[in-house]
């Protein structure tokens, strides 16, 4: 654990932290440690690592939350619904970021963040100002950042494509046959037959 004041080092049960894990809504819950010299701290989970072979947790890095004071941490987004754009325009949903910055008293930091996203139509984009207005959060990134957009389908990339590369090889032939014709017409007659 690290903080404004501390640097310490604690051991903890691999199988307790897990179950704890799970209860506390994965890492952007607010945790209590409790020392065995009686210390009592606030804390967040900064890094979690894991083994991931074994599928067991190999060190965590807790940082200090001083009681009273704004924090500033990254919580997860959570998309619900599924984007107009999508389901009637073949449009492709394109998620720019998966966590949010925020800034708040420890009291008011919430697990996640949930964006609506089934008006979102093809070509349009959803920004941090479209964030629900949490009380006490306020969201740290520009209020203009990308969050989520809805882009033009890769079938209709694929098919502008090829409309592309069509038309560069008909103008190809069209400059061999005037070649072959500029040159007497010979190999133009034996490309024909």
């Amino acid at each position: 654990m690290y903080g404004k004041e501390c640097n310490q080092s604690y051991s903890l049960d691999d199988r307790e932290m897990r179950i704890l894990l799970r209860k506390a809504s994965g890492t952007t819950s607010l945790l209590r440690l409790l020392g065995e010299k009686g210390e009592d701290e606030l804390v967040l989970i900064k890094e979690l690592q894991t083994d991931p072979i074994k599928n067991s947790i190999l060190h965590i890095d807790f940082v200090q939350v001083a009681r009273g004071e704004d924090l500033q941490t990254k919580i997860p987004l959570v998309l619900s619904g599924e984007a107009e754009g999508v389901k009637t325009q073949g449009g492709i949903l394109e998620v720019l970021a998966n966590e949010i910055e925020v800034k708040c008293r420890p009291s008011n930091l919430p697990s996640q963040i949930d964006l609506e996203i089934s008006e979102l139509e093809l070509g349009a984009n959803l920004q941090i100002a479209d964030l629900p207005e949490l009380e006490g959060v306020a969201y740290v990134a520009d209020p203009k950042t990308l969050i989520v957009s809805c882009v033009g389908s890769a079938e209709g990339r694929s098919s502008a494509g090829e409309e592309g590369e069509e038309g560069e090889v008909g103008e190809v032939e069209e400059s061999e046959s005037d070649s072959s014709a500029a040159d007497g017409g010979e190999e133009g007659e034996k490309a024909e037959g």
